[in-house]
């Protein structure tokens, strides 16, 4: 049912979906409960598809993967009380990664507020902290603006996520609406809405310090990827003979392997990209944070290392670092700035100092550390060592494939290790709050949203058996992906801290052995064991030729252990 025609009156539920409609969005992920009248206008409508998930944990970072894929408003539901707060910790990561999500949530009737009502708790103030903004939409007539408002703050600046809770009073009031109530605008239907710039006299400024600089470095993140700026970061590299390195969230700014590609820095990066980094001169920083851990601990860059920060969210920038020059803007437009300055610039000469130092350096890692190593081609290994896992998914997956990776060791190995060879999201992973059993469902989402492309989640079994049971909403809901579980039952990354730091006390760390191939058949999945190394490209090709979505469990070496830095070992 439309409601385009003038002044007709429909409950709370049609006006929310019909809102959703007008801004774009047609696909949603949640669990059913007092917010039923929302699902009800879906069903009669039939042009916006609900995901039904078994958990509303799995709602919320399929919205979040749905936003990453699409670059439009992620949207979940839930019902009032335990199932808003299920959201929590899926909510937590769009916050802190940036990612524009809507969350809506029923709650108490508006008339019994306050009466310790069942399942009554202040849900308004319980997500104030994890989102941009958070209502309580008290008046049916009000839901148009409300809503038009959670998209306009969602893709706004730095994107994140809103949460709007109707009262069960809401929900079901009617009210008549005229065509001009529910107009929107179109542009909060995507992020970034808006693209500001900074002066151009500004710009200017920053592109002298970058010429005046002997070793000159790009620190790209994870607002490359919101900004759609892929192609300017190779130009610019291009252009100037410039080394890219990356956070996890800002891997696809550039192909990894390009000749100027450095691969990932900090605590989870590659060593010999920290070495290189702390030898920079200058640095160029597009829409990164300088977070504890893509810094190891604030010591890449150095200090001495002149920046120039890049960032939609003025107040990020000098967060974590002093800057020379702080560029508050959209990247993109930043740097269509700048290139279209640079290309017309006398002082422009190529380099290649760099680019071949670069190509070295990376050719090296691979041959010594990464999945060219004589042990990532072992086939006698067992159990399975991890980087013979990425070395067999690298070589299975085309260049426009989708990696979704957990939180965990199985994260830095696929981080590190897996070079995504295309621009854009075709790597995945929960870097701002770092939730456990993200990738399951992210994975899910994205195989739904982008069914053209082949979707492999690598996860942990820790965190895959936190979501186990959404292998039902892919059987049920037609996802068709490949889940690779790097299997060795335990805490890997716990366990390692309390190898290194407890004299190898290990408490609490260790799982029963299960057998998750057999469990997947049980979800009408296919499954696929693997207990050496040398089954792992017949496995692939296997899940490959599957009609069905395929969980391969691999049993990993317990003693396989990443290259990273430790955060405890910082005083």
């Amino acid at each position: 049912m439309s409601l385009a025609d003038t002044s007709q009156t429909f409950h709370g539920g049609e006006v929310i979906v019909e809102m959703l409609r007008r801004f774009d969005v047609d696909m949603m992920f949640g669990l059913p409960g007092e917010q039923t009248h929302i699902h009800d206008a879906i069903f009669r409508r039939n042009d916006l598809r609900h995901i039904l998930v078994r958990h509303e944990q799995a709602a919320a970072k399929m919205a979040d993967s749905h936003a990453r894929a699409t670059g439009k408003v992620g949207v979940c539901d839930a019902t009032v009380g335990p199932g808003a707060t299920n959201l929590i910790a899926g909510i937590a990561e769009s916050f802190l990664s940036g990612i524009p999500v809507i969350a809506l949530v029923s709650d108490v009737r508006a008339d019994w507020r306050g009466r310790d009502c069942f399942q009554e708790i202040d849900q308004v103030n319980v997500f104030r902290p994890i989102t941009k903004a958070v209502f309580s939409v008290d008046h049916v007539e009000r839901i148009p603006e409300f809503i038009r408002r959670a998209f306009q703050i969602a893709t706004t600046g730095r994107p994140g996520p809103v949460l709007l809770s109707f009262p069960m009073t809401t929900l079901r009031a009617t009210h008549a609406f005229s065509e001009a109530d529910l107009r929107v605008d179109p542009r909060y239907a995507r992020y970034p809405a808006n693209r500001p710039v900074p002066p151009q006299d500004e710009v200017d400024a920053a592109i002298d310090m970058l010429l005046a600089a002997d070793r000159p470095i790009i620190f790209a993140g994870g607002g490359v990827m919101a900004s759609g700026a892929m192609d300017e970061v190779r130009a610019l590299a291009e252009l100037l003979d410039m080394p890219v390195t990356t956070s996890y969230m800002g891997k696809g700014s550039l192909p990894e392997n390009h000749p100027l590609a450095l691969g990932p820095y900090g605590v989870l990066g590659r060593p010999a990209a920290n070495e290189y980094l702390l030898k920079a001169d200058f640095g160029l920083a597009l829409g990164t944070r300088f977070n504890n851990v893509v810094t190891a601990a604030w010591q890449i860059p150095a200090k001495a290392t002149k920046l120039v920060q890049v960032d939609i969210e003025p107040t990020q920038i000098g967060r974590n670092y002093p800057v020379e020059m702080a560029l508050a803007g959209d990247l993109r437009s930043v740097l269509r700035m700048m290139l279209g300055k640079l290309q017309n610039d006398p002082r422009v000469t190529k380099k290649q100092v760099q680019r071949d130092a670069v190509s070295a350096l990376t050719a090296k890692w691979r041959q010594e550390k990464g999945i060219e190593s004589d042990l990532a081609r072992d086939e006698t290994t067992k159990p399975v060592h991890p980087i013979q896992v990425i070395r067999a998914m690298r070589d299975a997956m085309g260049d426009d494939d989708v990696l979704v990776c957990d939180s965990g060791f199985n994260q830095i190995w696929g981080g590190q290790c897996f070079e995504v060879r295309s621009s854009g999201r075709c790597y995945l992973g929960p870097r701002g709050f770092g939730v456990m059993g993200y990738a399951t469902p992210a994975a899910i989402s994205r195989a739904l949203t982008t069914p053209d492309q082949n979707v492999v989640c690598l996860t942990g079994d820790g965190g895959f058996a936190m979501v186990i049971q959404e292998l039902e909403t892919a059987t049920r809901s037609g996802a068709n992906l490949t889940i690779v579980i790097m299997n060795n039952s335990n805490m890997q990354f716990i366990r390692d801290n309390q190898r290194l730091f407890f004299e190898g006390r290990y408490i609490s760390t260790e799982f029963s052995e299960l057998d998750y191939a057999e469990i997947a058949r049980g979800f009408g999945w296919h499954g696929i064991r693997v207990d050496v190394s040398g089954e792992l490209d017949a496995a692939f090709a296997e899940a490959k030729a599957s009609l069905k979505p395929t969980v391969i469990d691999v049993r990993i070496d317990d003693d396989a252990i990443p290259e990273r830095v430790s955060l405890q070992s910082f005083k």
